[in-house]
């Protein structure tokens, strides 16, 4: 049938045929054409503009800008489309332009109040950023004021255009007038609705304020590291919002009267966090042992210590689910603060000296006198062991025919604790193999 119409209406005159179809299809042409510029335009232009830093723009706002720009010219694109097939097409006209024109144009209507209230909202936020950083000395007061005023016109620019959005939504339904209906639900629910205004402000304010002291504490104490800071920051804004989220989903049940349904919902994602943290257990764990970490200080950045039994390292930052170390062997490894407050912790940092002490056998005729010597020609050859507290040599046992000697020396750096003590070995083996009157017993 389509093919009929359209093989009458090239057999018409071609003034009808222009005035039926060729202007719809001419104006469709050029908008297209036009968008296609401007589209190249944008392109062309937006990576220029994101360095602008003026009052009102900055990178975000430039490119949501553009998005919205090109959003528009999408939908007009479309709408200009449906119109060109209305003219062309009668069944499409018939079923789809007339009796859904009104839907599109709302659809529309909604769709550029949300955008543009979003570009609002995004130059305000700028505007608030700015003014945050560049207020100093008496303008601090002033800017925070600013950044205050901004924070409240964002908020009432989303319920504005809410708002809106609503009256037009209650447009679609002839029997309902939007003015009274808008008019009897605040009379109804005016209470709630303030009260959770005033709640979700006080949130807002709430997390600025927290933002602000952990700001203020990271540049003041020792004991935890700034990204421990931010952690802190952001766990605090996070229960916060949760708070704030669950509280409004209960208002916004209530407010249409399904205050079971709300207290239900709320319950179950509840529920859901607290499942989360528990199968998270090894992290909350981890997370508990780093802060009794910090807060005991029982190793700063740069201390040597001893993990356990034979870890041992540097340390090179504190977080807190890890603590990153350097070994001996220069590796960096991240041991679960979980394992460090297990086990025990040997700070060298803090110790007066790190001993190393070896133990040999020696036939026991030969005079301790000639022992000691040898390990004081042994002990002189080693790089790397302290001279106070100078090195002792003690008798531990008899084994037989054996006397059992003890050699304590303390070395400088504790991370090469095991290359001394090792070259101690080889310098005593070394005295050993030299001097005529001992014999090596295995």
């Amino acid at each position: 049938m389509a093919a009929a119409q359209w093989s009458s209406a090239f057999g018409a005159d071609s003034y009808d045929w222009l005035s039926t179809y060729g202007w719809p299809l001419l104006l469709l042409f050029m908008l297209f054409v036009v968008c296609l510029y401007i589209w190249s335009y944008l392109n062309k232009n937006l990576e220029k503009m994101k360095g602008v830093d003026s009052d009102y723009l900055d990178a975000d706002v430039v490119v949501y800008l553009g998005r919205m720009a090109k959003a528009v010219m999408i939908v007009v694109l479309l709408l200009i489309l449906a119109y060109v097939l209305s003219q062309l097409w009668p069944e499409f006209n018939d079923l789809v332009w007339e009796p859904y024109l009104t839907i599109f144009l709302q659809l529309v209507v909604i769709f550029m109040v949300l955008i543009f209230a979003g570009l609002i909202v995004k130059v305000l936020r700028h505007f608030s950023r700015r003014s945050r950083l560049t207020g100093k000395g008496a303008k601090r007061s002033s800017s925070s004021a600013m950044e205050i005023t901004s924070l409240l016109l964002s908020y009432i620019v989303y319920i504005a255009a809410g708002i809106v959005v609503l009256i037009v939504l209650l447009t679609y339904f002839s029997d309902v007038d939007a003015v009274d209906w808008l008019s009897q639900f605040w009379n109804d629910n005016a209470a709630r609705i303030e009260a959770l205004a005033i709640f979700l402000v006080a949130v807002v304010l709430v997390v600025r304020l927290s933002n602000a002291i952990f700001e203020d504490y990271k540049f003041r104490t020792k004991k935890f590291n700034p990204q421990t800071i931010d952690l802190f920051k952001s766990l605090v804004k996070g229960v916060l919002y949760l708070i704030a989220f669950l509280v409004s989903i209960f208002m916004l049940f209530t407010i249409v009267g399904q205050e079971e349904v709300g207290l239900v919902l709320v319950i179950m994602i509840v529920v859901f966090i607290c499942l989360g943290i528990a199968l998270s257990y090894s992290s909350v764990k981890n997370i508990i042992a780093g802060l009794a970490i910090m807060n005991a200080e029982i190793f700063v950045v740069g201390d040597k210590v001893k993990f356990g039994k034979d870890l041992v390292c540097e340390v090179v930052e504190k977080n807190l689910i890890f603590t990153k170390v350097r070994t001996e062997e220069g590796e960096t490894v991240n041991v679960p603060n979980s394992e460090i407050l297990s086990d025990r912790v040997l700070n060298y940092s803090r110790s007066m000296a790190h001993g190393i002490s070896i133990s040999f056998e020696l036939p026991s005729r030969i005079p301790h006198i000639e022992v000691e010597q040898l390990v004081k020609r042994a002990v002189a050859k080693v790089e790397g062991l302290a001279k106070e507290p100078a090195p002792e040599v003690f008798a531990r046992e008899l084994v037989g025919s054996n006397m059992k000697y003890q050699v304590t020396a303390y070395v400088l750096n504790a991370l090469k604790a095991k290359r001394v003590r090792s070259d101690l070995i080889f310098s005593i083996q070394d005295e050993m193999s030299t001097d005529e009157k001992i014999s090596f017993i295995d």
